[in-house]
C-alpha cells in the first residue's frame, strides 16, 4: 500500500502531459469522474480476500476531429479477512490506458460508452501467521475492456455507472495470480 501516492503522482503527470500537448485547432471535450464501487477477483487465486472495496477516477479527452476518446483510469482496491484474531490483507492498484467511444446525442441526457486498452497492475498480499506478518508484492501487464454510461444532471455535472473487466498476472508467494477482475462502480464528476 506504500506505493499508492507514487502511482497517483504518475497518473497526474500523465494527465498533464496529455492535456498540455494538445493543439487548440479542435474543440476539446471530455469527462473527469471519481468512482466508488467493488472489485470481484478470482476466488481460487485470492480465497477469502477476493472482494475489494474500490475507489478511483476516470478521465477521457477527445478532439472534435477524433473518432474516439483517449482514456486513462486509476483504480485502487483493497480487502481484509479476519480469522483467529489475525488479518489477511490484499491490495491492488490498476492503471487503465486506452480508447473509448462515447455515444452522445444533443437530445438525450444519457451518454453510453464502451472502451478497452492496456492495464498496468500492482498487487500486494499480506498474511499473519503466529503474529508474524509476511508481505509480498508484484506487478503485471494485461488488458481491460468495459462500458458504462454518464447521465447529465446539469450541463457540466454528470453521474454514471462503470463496469469493466481487467486481467494481469502477478507472482505472489510463489503462485501466479490474476490481479485483475470485474470492477463495478458509481461515478460522479464533470464534463467539459
Amino acid at each position: 500500500m506504500k506505493n499508492c501516492w507514487t502511482h497517483k503522482k504518475l497518473a497526474i503527470a500523465m494527465l498533464l502531459l496529455m492535456t498540455t500537448s494538445m493543439t487548440k485547432a479542435d474543440e476539446l471535450s471530455g469527462h473527469i469522474s471519481g468512482l466508488i464501487g467493488l472489485k470481484f477477483m478470482n476466488s481460487s487465486d485470492w480465497s477469502n480476500i477476493n472482494t475489494h472495496f474500490s475507489m478511483g477516477f476516470l478521465f477521457d479527452i477527445k478532439k472534435e476531429s477524433w473518432p474516439v476518446s483517449i482514456t486513462l483510469s486509476l483504480m485502487d482496491t483493497g480487502s481484509e479477512y479476519e480469522h483467529d484474531g489475525l488479518k489477511d490483507l490484499s491490495h491492488t492498484t490498476e492503471y487503465h490506458f486506452g480508447v473509448s467511444k462515447i455515444f452522445q446525442s444533443h437530445d438525450s441526457k444519457i451518454q453510453p460508452y464502451i472502451g478497452g486498452g492496456v492495464s498496468f497492475i500492482y498487487a500486494e498480499q499480506e498474511y499473519e501467521v503466529n503474529n508474524i506478518t509476511t508481505t509480498q508484492d508484484g506487478r503485471g501487464v494485461g488488458s481491460w475492456m468495459g462500458g458504462g454510461m454518464y447521465y447529465v444532471i446539469k450541463p457540466r455535472f454528470v453521474l454514471g455507472l462503470d463496469v469493466r473487466y481487467s486481467n494481469g498476472e502477478v507472482t505472489l508467494f510463489n503462485k501466479e495470480r490474476d490481479a485483475g477482475g470485474i470492477n463495478t462502480g458509481v461515478t460522479g464528476g464533470f464534463q467539459f
